[in-house]
C-alpha cells in the first residue's frame, strides 16, 4: 500500500479491472489534461493522494462499488478527498476515453446489434417513484444496453425507472432513436428478447395462446437467442463495475454521471490496445 500512496501503481487488476498497460495508459492521459499541477500547484497545497494513486482510488470504488469512507481509509486520506476525486476525475476519464468510445459506436453501427436491459438498484429513494421492478423484486433504475455480435457494449440509453419494463424503457432511454437506423427496412438490424416485440426488434416468437411453436419458428428462436448471448455477456462484464450491480448509494442526480464514466470505462477496458 506504501507504494501506491507513493504513486507507484503496481498489479491493480482486482482493484480497478485494467491490465497493468491498459491503466498505465489510462493515467498518462488523465496526466496530459490536469498536468504536473496535480502534485505541483502553482498556489495552495498538492493534493493529498498522488495522481496514480487517485485514479485507482476513484476506479476501485467503482469497480467495487466501495464507499467514500471506505476507500478514503484504504488510501489514507479522507473522505471528503476521495468525494472530490470522483467530482473531479470521472469527468476526465469519459474525456480522455473517448476516442474508444467513438470507435465502438461507428463500428458497430455498420453491423446488426443486441439490445436488451438491466435494472440497477438503487434502494428506496425519498422523492423518486416508479423505481420499484415488479420482474426484478428491487427499486432501480432501467438501463438499456446496445452490444455487438462479440458481446462489447457499444452504448446505454438514460437511465428510466425501474417500473418501466423494457418496451417502454426503449424508448424512454433514448436507445430507439439513437439507433432507429437498424430498425428500418434493408437497415443492419437489431435483436431483443421478447420483451421488445411489437418495439422495432427482431424478437423470438412468442407460444401461440393454447398452440405450440411449430418446428421451424423453434429453430428460428434457437438461432435469435444464440446470438442474443452475447449481449447477456455484455451485461455481466458492465455489472462487473459493482457499482451497477450491488446497491448504488451515491447520491441519484450523480447516477447518469456514473453510468456514463462506467461505460466508457468498460468500453476502454474492452478495446484493443493501439486500436486505428
Amino acid at each position: 500500500m506504501r507504494k501506491l500512496i507513493e504513486g507507484q501503481p503496481l498489479r491493480c487488476k482486482s482493484m480497478t479491472g485494467l491490465q497493468t498497460d491498459r491503466l498505465a495508459d489510462l493515467i498518462g492521459r488523465v496526466r496530459e489534461i490536469v498536468g504536473d499541477e496535480w502534485e505541483n500547484p502553482p498556489v495552495g497545497r498538492p493534493h493529498v493522494l498522488p495522481l496514480p494513486t487517485a485514479v485507482i482510488a476513484v476506479l476501485f470504488g467503482l469497480r467495487h462499488n466501495m464507499g467514500d469512507e471506505t476507500v478514503a481509509e484504504v488510501f489514507g486520506c479522507s473522505q471528503a478527498t476521495i468525494t472530490r476525486y470522483h467530482e473531479i476525475l470521472q469527468p476526465i476519464l469519459r474525456w480522455v476515453t473517448r476516442p474508444e468510445a467513438d470507435q465502438r459506436l461507428e463500428r458497430t453501427r455498420r453491423a446488426g446489434v443486441l439490445v436488451d436491459g438491466f435494472v440497477a438498484p438503487v434502494g428506496e429513494r425519498e422523492s423518486y417513484h416508479g423505481l420499484f421492478s415488479g420482474k426484478k423484486h428491487v427499486c432501480g433504475q432501467n438501463v438499456q444496453v446496445v452490444a455487438d455480435l462479440d458481446g462489447r457494449v457499444a452504448d446505454v440509453g438514460e437511465p428510466v425507472n425501474g417500473a418501466r419494463h423494457d418496451a417502454a424503457a426503449f424508448f424512454i432511454s433514448g436507445i430507439a432513436e439513437r439507433w432507429a437506423g437498424h430498425l428500418t427496412d434493408g437497415g443492419p438490424g437489431m435483436i431483443g428478447d421478447g420483451g421488445y416485440q411489437g418495439t422495432g426488434p427482431i424478437t423470438p416468437h412468442k407460444k401461440p395462446p393454447g398452440g405450440e411453436l411449430t418446428a421451424k419458428q423453434k429453430a428460428y428462436n434457437y438461432s435469435v437467442n444464440r446470438l442474443r448471448a452475447a449481449v447477456e455477456r455484455a451485461i455481466s462484464h458492465l455489472k462487473n463495475w459493482e457499482i451497477l450491480k450491488t446497491g448504488y448509494h451515491r447520491i441519484m442526480t450523480d447516477f447518469p454521471d456514473v453510468l456514463r464514466t462506467v461505460t466508457a470505462l468498460e468500453i476502454f477496458r474492452t478495446a484493443a490496445p493501439g486500436f486505428e
